[in-house]
């Protein structure tokens, strides 16, 4: 995984994804029907093409799929699973890295930033200052 030119994702081609993929088991409520609801990833959609290409690469490698949260903090991707490897942590973590040099909004390069009190990353288009 390598950091992409642009990672902006729509919210419908993400779900697309999901659907293809037979969506992602809910590692709270395994009995629940697959996730493949956009609703489930807290971040923006800057972000969805790490996630995409994240998922990807770890089914690639034997992960079950099972996913516990997606979401933002401190400005950074987290991907919280639950079953895991070290080649798979090395991934997650390349995406997580990956994330914190990535416009959350957009998908474009950006770097951390401070807005209303929280830690973001965000592009010169999408500062916290504009």
């Amino acid at each position: 995984m390598s950091l992409p030119n642009n990672t902006y994702t729509t919210s419908e081609d993400f779900e697309d994804f999901l659907k293809a993929i037979n969506g992602l088991k809910d590692g709270w409520y395994p009995d629940r029907v697959p996730i493949t609801s956009r609703g489930f990833f807290e971040i923006d959609n800057g972000w969805l093409g790490i996630v995409k290409e994240l998922i990807e690469d770890l089914i690639e490698i034997g992960w079950d799929k099972e996913i516990l949260q997606v979401k933002e903090k401190f400005g950074g991707l987290r991907f919280y699973i639950n079953k895991s490897s070290i080649e798979i942590q090395d991934r997650i973590l390349k995406a997580e890295k990956i994330s914190m040099v990535t416009c959350e909004i957009c998908g474009d390069a950006g770097n951390n930033q401070i807005k209303n009190n929280w830690v973001v990353t965000c592009c010169n288009k999408h500062t916290a200052n504009g």
